[in-house]
């Protein structure tokens, strides 16, 4: 059976260094390198025989998903899995437009992400649970929204942007939220942006009772 090249794009060295042990466990994933930023990565990827790229989303200079854009445009049949800790459906229908054939999150199992790599290279899709979850409940939410009259504040969060909006309500900074949920302060601050775009809100006084009004935090939180 012929080893799967895999080759990783995300800027955070400690996690793809792990990555790389752990993939190192299994004898048909061969790691062939890594980039730590997108402009690393478009210096010398023409040259390698690649079989599954692990995108992240949020990388310097070009996103994941214009790289994904970029490398679908040169190499049709390669194969891109997007591999983030990003839950939000727009990051999602961004990927998959750009033509990722998968979508995972960097919460899940190694045993998932390695059945994810080679269901990806057989020509097929993975989607983890998360993600389908998060598919589904948009459609839904949408279909609910042409179907019937629906109070058009009330907007799609993710789990993730719920647990951040609490945080937030108990007046924790942007460095203890990243050290409470285990992401980067830049994570944080990416979440924030999209909570605050989402929600209409003006100021955290308004994103509480945005979150009061519609129930993601008790009034006495």
């Amino acid at each position: 059976m012929k080893n799967i090249n895999v080759y990783i794009i995300d800027d955070h060295k400690l996690f793809v260094e792990g990555l790389i042990s752990l993939l190192s466990d299994d004898a048909d994933l061969n790691v062939i390198g890594y980039s730590l930023s997108s402009k690393e990565f478009l210096n010398h990827y023409k040259s390698q025989d690649i079989d599954v790229y692990l995108m992240d989303i949020n990388i310097p200079e070009i996103s994941g998903t214009d790289l994904t854009s970029m490398i679908k445009s040169e190499k049709p049949n390669s194969k891109i899995l997007a591999l983030t800790m990003y839950d939000d459906f727009e990051y999602v229908e961004n990927m998959i437009r750009s033509g990722a054939n998968g979508y995972i999150l960097k919460s899940a199992s190694i045993e998932e992400l390695t059945n994810a790599i080679r269901i990806i290279n057989e020509g097929g899709k993975y989607f983890s649970r998360e993600i389908q979850d998060v598919v589904f409940n948009n459609i839904a939410i949408n279909s609910y929204k042409k179907n019937y009259c629906y109070d058009n504040k009330i907007v799609l969060l993710t789990k993730r942007e719920k647990e951040i909006i609490a945080l937030i309500a108990k007046e924790y900074t942007t460095r203890q939220i990243a050290e409470k949920l285990f992401i980067s302060e830049r994570t944080v601050e990416t979440h924030r942006k999209n909570i605050f775009s989402k929600t209409k809100a003006k100021s955290v006084i308004g994103l509480n009772r945005y979150a009061i009004k519609y129930g993601i935090i008790k009034k006495d939180d």
